[in-house]
């Protein structure tokens, strides 16, 4: 009961500070549509007057592959297909990002190795529909085609206006980030990826991935922390279909936030794991599949993650649950309801509760950053009900 009165009391919080009104009782009941309006307000008011509070949404989902059975289901279907039924919540984010696990090449010769993963050209038109800024080339699949698949794909997004990171002709290019600007703030997004083949790693004089390097870390995430508003990284990394993170996952988080780094993504498990706040930066260690072109009765369940974050980090949080089970979905990530959407957010939870800083997504998904410490509320709420501290949540279940 003391979480519902205390969430209903920040959005009332919220939206009497962002447009200077009188709340009105229609507040207090909070339903899923009236949480995606107070998400609204706050988009408005960076878009139309002075912000109270200056961020920016980030939207970011798991494993994206549209090859394999996903082509003929976007020649039968169009090239909005894949995402029809998440486009909303996707083009909801200031920035939306999502990681790019095939390449887009017409020809070529496939690396041995023993899954290899090719997208024709012009099913990638499917993501600017979906409304993707930026794609993290930084993963095990990214290079199956070579130095021409790679090229080509970096040539594809270019053409189509998507940003993307962490894979390039030689290593620097691979550090280098994607630099977005949203609501007048700089945002930085690197992609690494610690995954094998060691063969699709750059080096100073070969193409191929980022692999996240003492010295590149120290190199660029300094930097661009002190260049840009907001630093997010993606992370290829941990064992696949595995839920809780390898320990090297938590250390190299932890590293890149000491850095400077805001928001950690990763993927490559194809499955869920937990989720943590360190030093008020989240830390989503999988996301699970997406999009992905394949048949699995174990990547059945996933989340969108939609993350508000300022200069000091995550403001607030929510996942939205989604099926990825293409039994069922038939290659189109649908989000669920109901009680389905309350089993995927208690598994995330307990993957999450065995993380040192661990945390407890509410029924509706959400999980507080340093909201609270962004007004001047001590005359609206009794602050003996919350927790204010950074790096740990509001609400404790």
């Amino acid at each position: 009961m003391i979480r519902l009165f205390s969430r209903v009391w920040i959005f009332i919080i919220f939206l009497s500070c962002a447009n200077k009104q009188q709340t009105t009782p229609a507040l207090i009941k909070k339903t899923d549509t009236e949480i995606l309006k107070v998400e609204s307000s706050l988009k408005r008011q960076q878009l139309q007057q002075t912000p109270v509070i200056n961020s920016v949404s980030v939207v970011a989902v798991g494993d994206i592959m549209l090859g394999n059975h996903t082509t003929q289901y976007i020649r039968n279907h169009g090239a909005e297909y894949p995402f029809s039924a998440t486009s909303s919540i996707l083009r909801s984010g200031d920035i939306t990002m999502g990681n790019l696990e095939g390449p887009f090449v017409t020809s070529g010769t496939p690396f041995d190795k023993k899954f290899t993963f090719k997208v024709p050209p012009d099913l990638a038109s499917s993501l600017p529909f979906a409304g993707f800024d930026v794609m993290t080339l930084a993963n095990n699949h990214i290079l199956d085609y070579g130095i021409d698949g790679l090229t080509e794909t970096i040539a594809v997004l270019d053409s189509l206006n998507i940003a993307h990171c962490g894979a390039g002709l030689d290593e620097h290019a691979a550090s280098e980030p994607a630099i977005l600007e949203r609501n007048g703030l700089r945002i930085a997004v690197f992609g690494y990826s610690m995954t094998f083949p060691d063969e699709f790693w750059a080096t100073k004089k070969s193409e191929g991935t980022c692999f996240p390097y003492q010295r590149i870390l120290a190199r660029t995430i300094p930097h661009y922390d002190s260049t840009c508003d907001i630093v997010v990284a993606n992370f290829h990394w941990g064992r696949e279909l595995k839920n809780v993170p390898r320990d090297y996952q938590k250390q190299m988080a932890h590293k890149a936030i000491d850095l400077g780094a805001d928001l950690i993504i990763g993927h490559h498990p194809h499955v869920l794991q937990g989720m943590e706040i360190y030093k008020n930066r989240l830390i989503a260690y999988s996301l699970g599949n997406f999009a992905f072109a394949s048949y699995s009765r174990r990547a059945t369940e996933s989340v969108i993650l939609k993350a508000y974050l300022t200069k000091d980090g995550l403001l607030f949080a929510r996942v939205i649950p989604i099926n990825v089970n293409n039994y069922e979905i038939e290659f189109q990530p649908t989000p669920l309801s109901g009680e389905k959407a309350n089993q995927v957010i208690s598994h995330l939870n307990d993957y999450s509760a065995s993380l040192d800083s661990g945390i407890a997504f509410d029924n509706s998904g959400f999980v507080w950053g340093n909201l609270l410490t962004c007004f001047d509320s001590s005359a609206l709420i009794d602050s003996s009900k919350f927790s204010a501290t950074k790096g740990k949540t509001f609400f404790r279940k």
